[in-house]
């Protein structure tokens, strides 16, 4: 079956880089969506909300978007949100880590757009979606990331977003690398596993594999699968090599 990931964006211009890159993947075990939630609390809440009802639950959840922070040379690049703090009430919660992909940071969600490095309430970074993503996520028990990249500092013009800079900060972002890291994670946690036992026979037998070689295979003949690799290829340019060999070529190969 196939693994079902939405990618959450606030802009369309974030959606369109992120479905142009992931989609020149060409990944076969994903069926991946994607949303705009479009900017400020409510509009993620009806956004999320409103694609729940009308399709499947995804299995995992991506919100990668923007924040501003207090001062660049804290910080300057991607990061993963671990803890979150509400502005209207001051409420702080603490982000499931399904997927330990970046930095992990701390972050202020706030209902309107910060202008004043007085209002961050100790906070280095702000945005106004990641409370309610947690928020909706959780309720509906869908395991999900928050990803921001920084992209100002809090000032008076902190409402004047250039949208070509969204552009170039997302194009740098490694979609690849984060959906494998997804895919591992689906792949350790699902609750069936359903494989080709005949054809994994035969690699099995051909190599001899012990029972914790075999798993090692598994794992990474699956990763291939996902990427929708050329298996059989692979396997005619690397059978001849040793065991160890092979496995370690096949745990190299992206």
């Amino acid at each position: 079956m196939k693994k079902n990931i939405l990618f959450v964006c606030a802009l369309p211009i974030e959606l369109k880089i992120v479905k142009e890159v992931v989609k020149s993947l060409n990944l076969i075990d994903f069926k991946i969506d994607f949303l705009i939630s479009w900017v400020w609390s409510y509009n993620v809440i009806y956004s999320i909300k409103d694609y729940l009802t009308k399709n499947d639950k995804p299995d995992f959840l991506i919100n990668i978007w923007v924040c501003w922070v207090i001062d660049k040379t804290i910080f300057n690049d991607f990061f993963q949100v671990y803890r979150i703090k509400n502005s209207s009430n001051n409420k702080e919660i603490l982000t499931p880590i399904y997927v330990k992909h970046l930095p992990l940071k701390s972050i202020l969600s706030s209902e309107k757009v910060i202008t004043n490095k007085n209002e961050l309430l100790e906070e280095n970074f702000v945005d106004m979606e990641s409370f309610w993503i947690d928020f909706i996520c959780t309720k509906e028990k869908i395991p999900f990331i928050i990803i921001k990249k920084v992209f100002d500092e809090v000032w008076e013009k902190s409402k004047d977003v250039n949208l070509e800079d969204i552009k170039s900060d997302l194009e740098k972002f490694n979609y690849k690398d984060l959906i494998l890291s997804v895919w591992e994670w689906l792949e350790k946690n699902k609750k069936t596993i359903i494989l080709d036992e005949e054809l994994l026979k035969f690699y099995k037998d051909y190599f001899r594999f012990t029972f914790s070689e075999f798993e090692k295979f598994k794992k990474n003949y699956n990763k291939l699968l996902a990427y929708k690799k050329d298996f059989k290829a692979f396997f005619e340019e690397n059978k001849k090599l040793s065991k160890k060999d092979f496995l370690d070529n096949l745990e190299k190969f992206k």
